[in-house]
């Protein structure tokens, strides 16, 4: 396997995929300590919200969004693979796989 360009962009836009992820769970851990922290100085009678121990972690911001996302991942991973794509999406691959990606990032809240 030899790497390209393309190959170099895609594994940036998937590292910053999986960064995004990981500031979102920091936050969210963050904003839980604090809730935790103002209820403990409230006192013993005042309300505890606790968090419900079901809810996912990560709430999906559009599905329309991701739906296009994985729709430009997948066209750019099959014009890499298949040959009845154009010479120049065959190309330019990257370019819609990268772009799915950090558009994939946004997606969550």
């Amino acid at each position: 396997m030899k790497f390209d360009f393309g190959l170099v962009i895609t594994a940036v836009a998937m590292l910053f995929f999986y960064l995004r992820l990981a500031m979102l769970r920091g936050r969210k851990r963050r904003l839980e300590r604090e809730q935790a922290l103002k209820a403990k100085k409230a006192g013993k009678g005042a309300k505890v919200a606790l968090p419900d121990p079901n809810k996912p972690r990560y709430e999906i911001r559009s599905w329309v969004l991701v739906g296009i996302a994985v729709a430009l991942m997948l066209v750019g991973l099959a014009a890499r693979q298949a040959t009845s794509f154009p010479q120049v999406m065959q190309d330019y691959w990257w370019v819609g796989t990268s772009l799915g990606a950090v558009l994939f990032s946004f997606c969550f809240k």
